[in-house]
């Protein structure tokens, strides 16, 4: 399996799995795989349990499906489109630029509307077209497959897969895609029906005006012209542009005529329309597959970061530890089959900075210290306002210490004044960062999911953040 659909599969187990984590985690583990490894291998063991790749792959299946049947049906289209414009009886004559308009004004406009959504990803985070798309698929299901939609889990997987693969991730290059590759179809029938039909019918192609100069007409022929003619097909002349003007009287020469406006209609639906759609439809292709492989879990989402806690706790205490403790994440223990133990401790000469503890967190933070790097016990300033802030920063710049510890109240909230003075931190070069959050009795749990937010913003390693849980008293 992919690594990507892996990942997928574990957001399937997400959306299935209730909030905090009740599933099984029971197959023992080696302590050195990383936390996405383990949640991997989880959603593997679950996968068996509760079927979710059958419903990926339907769901992936049936959308292949809709974008094969929408390409025929504009295939088809393009087809017609250049019957109904060329071939329609009793028509002998073809107005060329009219012909040529109405294949490629409703292209470029589409073309500038992709664009605009293209640059605008966030556009696509649409919970409207999520429930069209669900309703859509639903009425597909229940008239060919009726006891598909009506599985337990369906409508849940369906949202979970649709809002990854078109959502403001991976959407832009999915419906871009799509974009191109109907356009592509719808070009590729014009194309292949207007060389069947040209070869096998007369048409005679003229053109005419009323308001504009005969001169900007014939401009417009041989820029037209200029790509299709550097790659040798044949196009109309000066002389021929002029005797195929509506009301010319210089008829001599029809046969030619014919051959090198029919040359330039068939070139410039391959070099116009067909050939920069199929360049764009390869581009976005390539895109989704990069950005399918560079695909990452949110894992400061607080599901994961309870689940952490499950299968590779991140985690030591402070004060006296109770055997009887209920894990971290309050729920029945039967539920737990397979916890790995951590002692997690201080890398040795780490620089440490407190932020905004109080006198008791401060004490803490400094007993831990002196428990693993006693020798800069002496140098933890607590920063709770510019000035210790900015003391803070400059003696992490005179430090050689590669190592910088942060201490931080798992309680208080990260707000952006927190988010920028970290960020100057985590900006020095050449320095490795843990955050360290001190857990207090009846923590506020979603507090979890909003530090690890914020350390994934600011550039520290999510296995880089160690609990510190207070045991035997309560702390304000």
């Amino acid at each position: 399996m992919k690594l990507f659909e892996s990942r997928l599969l574990v957001e399937g187990v997400r959306v299935i799995e209730t909030m905090p984590p009740t599933l099984s985690t029971c197959n023992t583990r080696s302590k050195n795989e990383s936390f996405e490894s383990l949640l991997l291998e989880r959603a593997q063991e679950q996968d068996k349990k509760l079927g979710i790749s059958p419903f990926f792959l339907h769901f992936k299946k049936i959308i292949s499906n809709l974008h094969l049947t929408l390409a025929i049906v504009l295939f088809i289209s393009g087809g017609m489109a250049v019957r109904n414009i060329l071939f329609t009886e009793p028509l002998t004559s073809v107005n060329f630029f009219w012909a040529f308009a109405l294949f490629f004004i409703p292209n470029i406009c589409m073309f500038i509307i992709w664009l605009l959504f293209f640059t605008q990803p966030a556009v696509l985070q649409n919970s409207s077209l999520t429930r069209f798309f669900l309703m859509l698929i639903k009425q597909f299901e229940a008239r060919f497959n009726k006891n598909m939609h009506i599985k337990k889990d369906y409508q849940s997987l369906f949202l979970c897969y649709f809002n990854i693969h078109f959502g403001e991730y991976l959407g832009r290059y999915q419906l871009s895609k799509l974009t191109h590759l109907l356009w592509l179809s719808y070009f590729s029938g014009a194309t292949l029906i207007s060389i069947v039909l040209l070869a096998t019918h007369q048409v005679d192609f003229v053109w005419q005006t009323s308001i504009l100069s005969t001169e900007a007409f014939q401009s417009l022929t041989q820029l037209l012209a200029y790509l299709p003619q550097k790659l040798g097909f044949p196009v109309p002349s000066i002389d021929q542009i002029q005797q195929s003007y509506m009301n010319a009287d210089n008829l001599s020469d029809a046969e030619n005529r014919r051959l090198v406006w029919s040359s330039l209609l068939i070139s410039s639906l391959l070099l116009y329309g067909l050939l920069p759609r199929l360049c764009l439809f390869l581009l976005m292709d390539y895109k989704l597959k990069c950005t399918k492989i560079a695909f990452r879990l949110d894992l400061s989402n607080r599901y994961y970061v309870q689940l952490r806690q499950l299968l590779k706790p991140n985690k030591t205490s402070l004060g006296i530890t109770d055997a009887d403790d209920e894990p971290l994440v309050n729920r029945a223990p039967s539920y737990i089959d397979h916890i790995v133990s951590a002692e997690v401790g201080l890398i040795e000469e780490s620089y440490p900075i407190a932020i905004e503890l109080s006198d008791e967190q401060h004490r803490l933070a400094t007993e831990h210290l002196q428990t693993y790097n006693p020798q800069y016990s002496d140098l933890l300033i607590n920063a709770c306002d510019h000035k210790t802030q900015q003391s803070a920063l400059a003696g992490l710049k005179e430090s050689n210490s590669r190592t910088v510890v942060i201490y931080v109240s798992v309680n208080r909230l990260p707000d952006r004044g927190l988010k920028r003075f970290i960020g100057e931190l985590t900006s020095l070069p050449e320095k490795e960062f843990q955050l360290f959050m001190i857990v207090e009795n009846n923590h506020n749990l979603q507090r979890d999911s909003d530090w690890y937010q914020l350390a994934n913003m600011t550039g520290i390693k999510l296995d880089n953040i160690l609990h510190i849980e207070i045991k035997g008293t309560d702390h304000g």
